[in-house]
């Protein structure tokens, strides 16, 4: 079984990471922000049926999710950046890694 909203949750943040040069691009920064938004969101877990988890992520592409999990994503990555779990001299900026 598994929360089939952490694919898109990645994906969202991935290319929400790239249009803010400001926030750190740390792995620790990262889970943060992808535990806060799948924390935030309704799961929708898949198990064995292929024909279920077709339906779901079929669900999960449609513009309105995809919506919503960016402004749980946003906030996560701001309520992030506004307190760090490390400090300054961790800081990784956009393209040096993460």
């Amino acid at each position: 079984m598994k929360n089939a909203l952490e694919e898109l949750v990645l994906e969202v943040y991935s290319q929400l990471r790239t249009r803010d040069a400001e926030f750190c691009a740390c792995q620790r920064c990262q889970d943060d922000v992808i535990a806060q938004a799948l924390n935030k969101a309704r799961p929708r877990y898949i198990g064995g049926s292929p024909t279920g988890a077709a339906v779901t992520r079929v669900s999960l592409a449609g513009d309105s999710a995809r919506a919503e999990m960016a402004v749980l994503v946003f906030d996560a990555m701001r309520r992030v950046s506004q307190n760090p779990r490390h400090g300054p001299e961790d800081y990784v900026p956009l393209g040096a890694g993460g």
